[in-house]
Order: C-alpha cells, then structure tokens, then sequence
C-alpha cells in the first residue's frame, strides 16, 4: 500500500514535468503551423513560380527587343552600303577620279556639285549618318555632304590607307568617330598605291546613343554595341558595363561559340542583380547587348512578395492568438481539473470544484465531484471494513487458542497437584492468570511492544512447564527504544506456540528456542523493528517455506487461515506492505521467524 502510492506520486510528477516542458499551448502552436505549413508553402510556391514565369516573360520581351534592334541596325547599315556601291557606278564620279584630265575647269565644278547632291541625299537618308564624304586623290579633292570641293591631305589620305590595311571587319574607328568606307579599286590599297576614290560615311554618335537609349532606359541600365576592339555605350552604371563588355568580348573571340545565337542571362554585381540580354551580328560582326536592374522590371513582383510576407506574419498573430483563446478555455479549466487531482491525490478529500458556463468542462467538474465524494464514502467503508477485519481476525485468533491451551493447563495443573508438586502449580497458576487476563481483555485493539513480550514471556514459562523443561527457552531484553511501539495483539504467541508444538522432533535433544528484538533506523523518521524466533528443531522443507511465502504473497479466504497468516495479515493491515513474517532456514538445522515491523518516528 505504501509503495504504491509512492509510485503514484513519483508517476504524476514525472507526468506534470513533461507537462511543463511541452504545454497544451505549444502543443496548439505546433499544430496549427503544422496544418497550415503546407498552404503557405504552396502558396509561396506558387509565387515563386509565377515570379519565375513573368521574369522569364520579361526576359524573352527584352531578347526580342534586342533583336529587334540589332535587325533595324543591320538593315540601316545594309542599305547604306548598297547606296555607297551605287555611287561607285556613279559616272560624275568616274569622270572626276578616273579621266578628270578630259575634263574642263566647269564640267569638273558641275560634276562636283551633282556629286554632293547625292552625298547631301545620302546623308538625310539616314538619322544615323553624321557626314557622307568622298576621297578623290587624282585631283587631290574631298567633296562632303556639307562642302562642295576641299583640298585632300596626303596624311589624311595615308592614314585612311592605313587604316583599310588595319581593320578587323566592317567599321572603321577613330577616335570618337566611327566610318564605312568603300574603295575603288581595292587591288590598288594592296600595292601601296592610291585608290582612285574612296567613298565613306560618318556614323553619328550621339544617333547611336539616342538608339541605344530606346533599347534600355532604365537608370542602372544601359545598352552597348560592342566589337572586338571598339564600342558604343549608353549607361550609368560603369561597373556592371565592364563586366559585361568582358565576358562578351571573351564570347566573340571564341570560335567555337554559337555567336549567331541571342544569349540572356542573371548577373550579380555587389548588391545588385541584372539580367542581361547579348545578340550577335553576323552580317556587322559585333555583338548588342543590354541590360536592365532586376528590381526595375520586377519591383511589383517584389511589392507582392512584400504582401506575403506580411500576410505570413498576421496568419501567425492570427495563430497566437486564437491559440492563447483556446488555450483559456482549455487549458485554464483543465489545469483546474489536474491541480483538484494532486489534491485528492495528497489526501485532501474535502476538494470541490465548481464551474459556471455550461459546457464539457461543467458535465467533468460535476463527475469529478462525485468521484471525490464516492472516494470518501468507499475509502470510510474501506476502513471500517478493515478494523472489523482485525477484530473479527483477533478473535478468531482467540478462539482458536483458548480452548486448545485451556484444556491442556488443566489436565497439567491437575497432575501437578495430584503430584503434591506444589511450588511448580504455584508458579504455573500464576503465569496461567496473567495469560488469560491478557488475553481476555478486550478494551484495545493494540499494546505497547513490551506488553506484547511480557505476554509471551508468560506463555513461553507455562510451556516450559509443561514440557517440563524439555526445551530451554530464552529472550533477550528488548531495547529501550522499542518498548513503547504500539503494535496489534497476540502478533508473537502464535509463533512461539507453533515452534514448541511443530518445531522439534520427540526425540530431539537439547531443544532451544531465543527470542532476540532489533531496532534499525532505516530512514529519516522510519524506525524498522524486527522480532527473531529462532529454534534449532527440524525446521521446514524448501517446499513448505515456498508454500507459505506464496501465501504470505497471495492471501488466502478467511476459512484457510493459519495463525502465522493471520499474523502475517493483521500486521500488513496494520503497517503495510512492508511489515510481515519472513522465515529462513537457520544453517546449523531449525528455524528463523522474523516479525518485521516498519515504525514512524
């Protein structure tokens, strides 16, 4: 009994430390995030995937963009070399380079004028020529779009010689300025002579900012036209351009890459993320590239993520709090409900919850309330049970010794007087009055142990006699602090009687039987008292003892009970599980019984 409570309580303090570590509103927490752990994870998905779709959309618009520009550019520079290849046939032009010496001062003047007429018509024909201009060195002329006739510098002339040699494709490049030229004949460059005429046109940078500020007008963006050695930039942002211009010049040098082929990509540069779009040019053999800030063209995408994110942060106050809700109209009542249970488990009996509201907690405080008041009721009963257990066990007890012992201390106590021994009938009528008025009186249940010894020391003197001195018999003084222990009556005579009826043989010689009491201090407050009758008789088989130490552990109907089992069971009622009879066999022959009695100090 009270090692089981022991454990009980042992149990509901490990039960209310995991409790603690993990509540019920964690618990709530948990399964909420839980449950909604995978909408959010879809819907974020889902974003993610459409950021994905529209960045890959706006990457495709930027790439057909570019390659639409870089088509207009193609065809702007086509159609102005098919007009300078028209002007090569032109016959004011061959007159002037080729026969000028048939020519008078006036037809020479006329054939210049009508010449840069055209050269005047090239150059509106185009938003992106600066100047049209052709080199005539028979007569040592440049007529441009803008003079009629001027003289022509030989180191002018030497250095566009020198620059036909140099070129690596289509464009020539000077400085800040960039040309296409066409000569005639082009054998003549190769010898190291003149050309008869060199036609050529001026690109207009600021045209070709103005075009590449269409393609990207971003303000960390920019477009750029980039060859092998040269090129046109628009963008504020020098940094990521020179990233950029390299890794696209690095493409061009290579052979083996697929330059015909438009090219995307996501750079990052510090902080910043750009995506860049590069198409090459095969027929200008330069390369258009543009980029644009990430954040520019998808800054509502962001604005949205910024949405979810916040909305991701309010379902998680929503969850908080409905969780601290429920968690008061859960958790309160029901930690009400736990702190009653500990309670009733300490003892107190005398809990009683009430509840208001109407709900499941009202139908569970109700039962609870009846449960407590069903325990009173079983455990009063339990109790008075018990004491009538005792009392009916201790009569019982009573019973079965009077009229056994009283026969046989008459027809001794009659043999003895007819003997004339009358000092020993003396004696014998004495201790057998002090037997009897102990056990006959009946206003207390429990004595004080040395009472209870005093009572077996009488019983122990009259069998003595009546084995007359046949089996000696000895018992120590009981230690001081053991004399006031209560305990129930009549615990050691049924032992000692059962040693001298059971414990020898007839013809056993030098039969003993000692009584010895110890007083052990096994805990702070706990006092362990143990009772030894010991005899050096015929003792008993392993099988018997295994048959009262099942008893002893199984109980037995009150028809089958023995004096040694009533004791066993009136001290296990009396001082719990831990009291009782334990026997053992002695190694030089007979028996040990021991009366364990555990005392509170």
């Amino acid at each position: 009994m009270y090692s089981e409570k022991k454990d009980v309580g042992v149990g509901s303090y490990a039960m209310a430390g995991r409790q603690r570590r993990f509540s019920i509103l964690g618990k709530l927490i948990v399964t909420f995030l839980i449950v909604l752990s995978p909408m959010y994870l879809i819907g974020t998905r889902i974003n993610e995937w459409g950021a994905d779709l529209v960045r890959g959309e706006i990457s495709k618009s930027l790439e057909s963009q570019v390659q639409f520009y870089r088509t207009s550019l193609e065809n702007e520079i086509d159609r102005m070399g098919r007009i300078q290849r028209q002007y090569m046939n032109d016959e004011d032009l061959e007159s002037l380079s080729i026969t000028p010496g048939s020519l008078t001062e006036y037809q020479k003047l006329v054939n210049l004028k009508r010449f840069q007429q055209r050269l005047v018509l090239l150059k509106e024909s185009s938003m992106y020529i600066e100047r049209a201009s052709v080199y005539i060195p028979p007569i040592n002329k440049i007529i441009t779009s803008s003079d009629l006739a001027d003289s022509l510098p030989r180191e002018r002339l030497d250095q566009v010689k020198k620059e036909s040699l140099s070129r690596k494709g289509l464009f020539y490049r000077d400085d800040d300025h960039l040309y296409l030229r066409e000569y005639y004949p082009n054998n003549q460059l190769a010898e190291g002579r003149d050309p008869m005429f060199v036609l050529e046109v001026e690109l207009s940078m600021s045209a070709m900012q103005t075009y590449l500020a269409q393609i990207s007008n971003y303000e960390q963006g920019g477009a750029a036209i980039i060859s092998e050695d040269w090129d046109i930039v628009h963008t504020q942002n020098n940094e990521a351009y020179s990233l950029i211009s390299q890794t696209v010049r690095k493409q061009m040098s290579d052979t083996t890459s697929l330059r015909a082929k438009s090219a995307n990509e996501l750079i990052k540069i510090g902080n910043q993320r750009l995506l860049t779009v590069s198409t090459y040019s095969q027929a200008l053999d330069l390369t258009l590239v543009a980029f644009v800030p990430e954040k520019a063209v998808m800054g509502p995408l962001d604005h949205y993520q910024v949405y979810l994110y916040l909305i991701s942060f309010c379902a998680l106050i929503v969850i908080i709090f409905f969780s601290l809700y429920v968690y008061r109209i859960i958790h309160r009542p029901l930690s009400r409900l736990v702190r009653a249970f500990r309670k009733v488990e300490s003892g107190d009996l005398q809990v009683e919850l009430t509840y208001k509201s109407s709900d499941e907690f009202h139908y569970l405080y109700a039962q609870f309330n009846n449960m407590v008041a069903n325990l009173k009721k079983l455990i009063f009963e339990i109790y008075e049970q018990k004491i009538r257990t005792q009392q009916s066990e201790l009569k019982q007890l009573q019973s079965q010794i009077n009229p056994h012992f009283l026969y046989n201390s008459f027809y001794l106590l009659y043999r003895m007087t007819k003997a004339h021994d009358f000092d020993t009938s003396t004696r014998f009528t004495k201790y057998l009055g002090d037997y009897f008025q102990y056990m006959t009186r009946n206003g207390s249940e429990e004595v004080p142990l040395e009472r209870e010894m005093s009572h077996v020391r009488s019983f122990a003197e009259i069998q003595s006699i009546r084995y007359m001195n046949r089996i000696s018999f000895e018992m120590e003084p009981l230690p001081e602090a053991c004399k006031q222990v209560i305990v129930p009556r009549l615990i050691l005579q049924p032992i000692v009687e059962n040693a001298y009826h059971h414990g020898f043989d007839q013809d056993h010689h030098e039969r003993h039987l000692q009584i010895t009491t110890t007083c052990e201090e096994i805990n702070e407050g706990e006092m362990l008292v143990i009772i030894h009758v010991e005899d050096n008789g015929k003792g008993m088989t392993d099988e018997e003892t295994r048959d009262f130490h099942a008893k002893t552990q199984e109980g037995q109907a009150p028809e089958e009970v023995t004096g040694m089992l009533n004791v066993h069971r009136r001290l296990q009622l009396r001082f719990g599980e831990k009291a009782g009879i334990r026997i053992q066999q002695r190694e030089e022959g007979g028996l040990i019984v021991s009366v364990v009695i555990p005392v509170a100090r």
